[in-house]
């Protein structure tokens, strides 16, 4: 490979599966077991599970979905923010938040996947949930329960996923939660807080069994943390347009800084921890950790069936990358009315990985 190798684009690459006709995306997660891709439609609050394995008809390209793929799980009182799959691909936890200047208002369903129900929901007012996690041993599910007011007192909830019991509670001196997320090993609850003008930002990795910090790295906040699968990368969105970080986690120093994308819808590092793959509406970028090179950046104007991107996440075998997009009016894979524009695509990474580096 060159030194200069330019970045792949995905107009190079037809995309292997397309889901279509929804509402704005507005969140995407793969399932464990790789069967399965959820999303959030933001217009209707609909939650949609696809079994992305059925075989599926084909209209000029490979697997345009059909409606017997797609389920609806239920729908939101409000907007859908994101959701995780639990580590045993039975449930599926999602979030979603009201605002305005006044009020903040969060709703956290859980849903099982295999009988298409709902479990349980929690409705939960001074709160707004930027991210939810489930324990490795899926016995827990996390999220913000209550921003701090004044000079902080901001909760963090631990459910007991069979009951729906609080088991734990993590109270820290800060103003809001904007991210959170368990070690691969089930040691540690990784909390990101936002400060306020007596505590600074940071990031602190607590005892998940007992709740005492272990460390804190101060003066820093992320969205969306996430670690890759061994454990020894962690990563996040700083936010306000100061990067994303991936930090080393033996040494707890920041191993690469990317400054390309500004300020990005989502976030997703490959499950092996080598790629990190950023969206915001005009682009996506995915970049080689490593080298800190971009191996793929597709602009949403370079791309005729394309207005804008949405979200993005790795498949659970770290193989494909699931983009959830809005399609232009005349998208030669849009079908249905122009109202319904939001599709989920799914490319084939290892193929770009081996364009890149051949």
């Amino acid at each position: 490979m060159d030194s200069v190798t330019p970045a792949e684009s995905l107009d190079d690459f037809i995309p292997e599966k397309v889901a279509y006709d929804y509402g704005r995306i507005s969140g995407i997660d793969c399932s464990p077991d790789n069967n399965y891709v959820a999303f959030g439609c933001a217009i209707d609050g609909s939650i949609m599970l696809w079994n992305k394995t059925k075989e599926t008809g084909s209209f000029g390209y490979n697997g345009v979905q059909n409606s017997g793929d797609i389920d609806i799980l239920g729908n939101e009182p409000y907007n859908p923010a994101g959701l995780e799959f639990s580590p045993d691909n039975k449930y599926l936890l999602v979030y979603s938040n009201y605002y305005n200047p006044e009020l903040f208002e969060s709703h956290l369903t859980l849903y099982d996947v295999e009988n298409k129900t709902t479990v349980r929901a929690h409705d939960m007012e001074n709160n707004l949930i930027n991210y939810v996690a489930f324990s490795p041993d899926g016995r827990y599910y996390a999220s913000s329960y209550k921003i701090g007011e004044g000079s902080g007192q901001c909760t963090v909830n631990l459910w007991d996923t069979e009951t729906g019991e609080v088991e734990k509670s993590i109270i820290s001196d800060n103003y809001r939660v904007k991210s959170l997320v368990f070690s691969p090993d089930g040691e540690f609850v990784v909390i990101s807080f936002e400060g306020h003008e007596d505590c600074a930002d940071s990031i602190v990795f607590f005892n998940a069994e007992t709740g005492a910090t272990q460390t804190t790295l101060d003066g820093i906040s992320a969205f969306k943390l996430q670690f890759s699968k061994d454990g020894s990368i962690l990563a996040g969105e700083n936010g306000d347009g100061r990067g994303l970080f991936v930090w080393d986690t033996d040494s707890y120093e920041v191993k690469s800084k990317f400054y390309d994308a500004d300020m990005p819808y989502d976030l997703s590092l490959s499950p092996d921890g080598k790629f990190l793959m950023a969206v915001d509406p005009s682009a996506l970028i995915v970049w080689d950790i490593s080298s800190e090179k971009q191996i793929l950046r597709t602009k949403s104007y370079k791309l005729d069936y394309v207005d804008n991107f949405n979200a993005a996440i790795f498949s659970a075998d770290g193989k494909e990358i699931i983009v959830g997009l809005k399609a232009t009016e005349d998208s030669r894979y849009l079908v249905g009315t122009k109202f319904d524009e939001g599709m989920v695509f799914i490319y084939n990474f290892t193929e770009i990985v081996e364009s890149y580096y051949e």
